[in-house]
C-alpha cells in the first residue's frame, strides 16, 4: 500500500515539473515598454528576446531630473569647461552674466551671411550722407573675421537681420550707440537693432568722422553676438580708443560661433 502511495506522489511531481518547464519555453516573448520623446504615453512592442527582468536604480544613484536630460547636462558641463579653458583669451563669460547663463549668437547659415538696412533718415536733423559712410566703414572693419560672418548691405527691410538708425542724441550722455539683440529660448539671435548718435550731450556737438566709425564698429560686434570685453586694448571695451577688431575680439568670435547656442545653467 505504502508503494503505490509513493508512486502516485512521484507521479503527481511528475506532471507539475512537466507544467513548468513548458511554461519558461513559453515566456520567451517578452513586451518591451517605451517612450517616445517627452512624451508621458508609453507605448508596447513584443520582440522574441529571452526574458529580462528589469532592475531600478542602485542604492544612492539619483536619475536625471525631469526636463534635464542627462545628455543635455553633459554637453552644457563640456561647453563650460571649454570656456574655463580659453581663460583671458577670450570675455564670453561677461556675456553669460548679461544673459542669465544663456549664449546667445547667429543660426548656422550655409552662407555664413546677415543682412543690414540702413535707415538713413534724410530729414533728421544733422544726419549727412557722411555719417553713413563712417557706418558702413564700422561694418567693414568685420570683414574677413576669423568667425567667417559675413554682413552684407540690403535696401530691402523687410529681409534685414540687423537695423541701423540714426537718432539725434542717447538719453545717456555717456553713450554714442546702442544696440537691442532679441533672441529666443534656444539662444538664437532673431534680430538686431543698432541707434547710432548723431552728436553728444550736452552740446550736442555733432561727432567726428573717426569716433563715429569706430562707435558704429563696436556696435556691429555687439550685433554679431559679441559683449562688452573688460580690456581697454578690444574694440568690445565699453570706451574702446581701438579702430577695429583686435586679436581677442576675434578669438571671442570665433569661439562664440564654434559652440551651440542655448542655456548653460546647471541644475
Amino acid at each position: 500500500m505504502a508503494q503505490r502511495i509513493l508512486i502516485g506522489v512521484l507521479a503527481v511531481l511528475g506532471v507539475l515539473i512537466g507544467v513548468d518547464l513548458f511554461r519558461s519555453r513559453s515566456s520567451s516573448v517578452v513586451t518591451v515598454v517605451t517612450t517616445s520623446g517627452t512624451s508621458d504615453q508609453a507605448t508596447t512592442s513584443t520582440a522574441g528576446a529571452p526574458a529580462h527582468v528589469p532592475i531600478g536604480l542602485l542604492p544612492g544613484v539619483t536619475a536625471p531630473a525631469p526636463g534635464t536630460p542627462a545628455i543635455d547636462m553633459m554637453a552644457r558641463l563640456s561647453i563650460r569647461r571649454r570656456l574655463a579653458r580659453e581663460g583671458n583669451r577670450v570675455y564670453l563669460d561677461s556675456l553669460l552674466a548679461g544673459t542669465d547663463s544663456v549664449l546667445t549668437r547667429w543660426d548656422n547659415r550655409p552662407d555664413r551671411t546677415w543682412y543690414v538696412y540702413f535707415a538713413f533718415d534724410t530729414a533728421l536733423a544733422g544726419l549727412t550722407p557722411a555719417a553713413l559712410e563712417d557706418a558702413r566703414a564700422g561694418l567693414r572693419t568685420w570683414s574677413g573675421n576669423d568667425a567667417g560672418l559675413v554682413l552684407a548691405e540690403t535696401r530691402d527691410s523687410n529681409s534685414a537681420d540687423i537695423r541701423v538708425s540714426w537718432v539725434p542724441s542717447l538719453p545717456d550722455s555717456s553713450e554714442l550707440g546702442s544696440t537691442k539683440v532679441n533672441w529666443n529660448p534656444a539662444g538664437m539671435i532673431e534680430h538686431a537693432a543698432i541707434t547710432l548718435s548723431i552728436g553728444q550731450r550736452p552740446a550736442l556737438a555733432t561727432l567726428p568722422a573717426p569716433v563715429r566709425r569706430r562707435v558704429a564698429a563696436h556696435e556691429f560686434g555687439h550685433a554679431l553676438g559679441l559683449p562688452h570685453s573688460d580690456s581697454e586694448d578690444d574694440l568690445m571695451f565699453s570706451t574702446s580708443p581701438v579702430n577695429g577688431p583686435s586679436r581677442r575680439d576675434q578669438a571671442t568670435l570665433l569661439l562664440l560661433y564654434a559652440v551651440p547656442p542655448g542655456p548653460l545653467r546647471v541644475p
